[in-house]
C-alpha cells in the first residue's frame, strides 16, 4: 500500500447549489445548539491571547455567540465570577500540567462551575490529555467538555471514550501556526474533518484554515458542528492584541499560542507573529458572517443548518 494519498484544503473544493426554497436569506436560521445552550452562529473566535480577552468574551456573550477564553495568565475563578455576575455563560480553557489541576481544583472547592471547558493542547491524542479529560469528567460532571486538538478518526474515538462532549479537530492549519514548517506534521482541513466525522459520535469542532467566509459552510457540509477561527477575528477594536502604528497606519498584533510572544520565551516555538491591518468595529464582521451563512443555507436548499447535511462537493484543484 502506498504511503501517499491526496488530501484537500478548503480552497480545493466548492459546494454544488440546490433549489432555494426561501423568499429571502433572512428567513434562514443560523443558530446551533452546544451543550445546554443555543447560540446565534456556529462559528467562534479562537481561544488565543492575541484574539480574545475578557472584554472580547463579554462582547460575544452579549450577542449570544459562543466564545472560549484562553488559558494564558488568566485567573479562572475571577473570570467565571465576572461572566456569571453579568448573566453570561462562562467558557474557559485549561491545559494538562499541574498548574491546570490546581486551578480546576480551586473551582470545584469554590463551587465555581463553568458551563464550558476547553482542554487546549497542541496534540490531545496523548496520555496527559487522557488523564485530564477523565479528571474533569469525574470532578466537573455538569460542565460541557471540549477536547482538542486532534486530526484523525482514531484520535476522535479515543478522546470521546475518555469522556469528551465535543472534539476539536485540526492541527497546524492556522495562519500563524508554523508547526508544519517546524515539525513536518500537518493535515489539510477538508480531509481532517471528513475523516474525523466518520468516527465522531458527539460534537465536532473544526479549528483552523478559515480564509474565506464560505469556508464555514464547507466545514459544516463536511461534518463539523461548529467552527473555530482566529485570523478573521483579529485586528478589530474588540479583538485582543496590541495596536502598532507604522508610517501613520495602524495594525494589531496577531500571534500563535505556541509562539515566543505568547510563551514569553523562545522554547519549542511553533507559532509566529504577524501584523493585521486595523479594521475598526467587529459589528460589521458579525453581521456579514451571519448574512453570508444565511446565503449558504439558501443555496443548500433549506432554512436551517441541517440543510448542509447532504450537500455535494466538487474538487477544483
Amino acid at each position: 500500500m502506498s504511503r501517499f494519498k491526496r488530501e484537500y484544503n478548503y480552497s480545493d473544493i466548492y459546494l454544488i447549489p440546490r433549489k432555494t426554497i426561501v423568499e429571502s436569506r433572512k428567513e434562514c436560521n443560523t443558530s446551533v445548539v452546544l451543550g445546554n445552550h443555543r447560540f446565534d452562529m456556529p462559528i467562534y473566535a479562537a481561544n488565543m491571547k492575541s484574539v480574545v480577552n475578557e472584554s472580547t468574551c463579554e462582547y460575544f456573550a452579549k450577542y449570544n455567540w459562543f466564545y472560549t477564553m484562553h488559558r494564558f495568565n488568566v485567573n479562572p475563578s475571577s473570570f467565571i465570577t465576572h461572566m456569571h455576575d453579568k448573566g453570561y455563560i462562562a467558557s474557559i480553557s485549561t491545559g494538562v500540567n499541574e498548574d491546570s489541576y490546581i486551578e480546576l481544583k480551586n473551582l470545584v472547592e469554590s463551587k465555581l462551575i463553568p458551563e464550558f471547558i476547553t482542554l487546549d493542547i497542541a496534540n490531545a491524542f496523548c496520555n496527559k490529555a487522557e488523564k485530564m479529560t477523565k479528571w474533569i469528567r469525574e470532578n466537573l460532571p455538569d460542565t460541557f467538555l471540549i477536547v482538542g486538538n486532534v486530526a484523525t478518526a482514531e484520535a476522535v474515538e479515543a478522546v470521546e471514550s475518555w469522556g469528551a462532549d465535543a472534539v476539536k479537530v485540526g492541527i497546524a492549519g492556522g495562519k500563524v501556526c508554523i508547526t508544519k514548517n517546524k515539525t513536518g506534521f500537518h493535515r489539510p482541513m477538508v480531509s481532517t474533518i471528513m475523516d474525523c466525522a466518520t468516527a465522531c459520535k458527539t460534537k465536532l469542532i473544526a479549528d483552523g484554515g478559515i480564509a474565506e467566509h464560505g469556508d464555514i459552510a464547507k466545514a459544516l457540509v463536511l461534518g463539523a458542528d461548529m467552527v473555530m477561527a482566529g485570523s478573521i477575528f483579529s485586528g478589530f477594536d474588540e479583538s485582543a492584541g496590541e495596536v502598532v502604528e507604522i508610517d501613520g497606519r495602524h495594525y494589531k498584533e496577531y500571534f500563535g499560542s505556541a509562539s515566543q510572544f505568547n510563551k514569553g520565551e523562545y522554547k519549542n516555538v511553533e507559532g509566529k507573529k504577524i501584523l493585521v491591518e486595523y479594521k475598526g468595529s467587529m459589528n460589521k464582521l458579525m453581521i456579514e458572517l451571519k448574512e453570508d451563512l444565511q446565503s449558504s443555507i439558501s443555496y443548500a436548499g433549506g432554512k436551517t443548518l441541517s440543510a448542509f447535511m447532504d450537500v455535494k462537493c466538487i474538487v477544483v484543484h
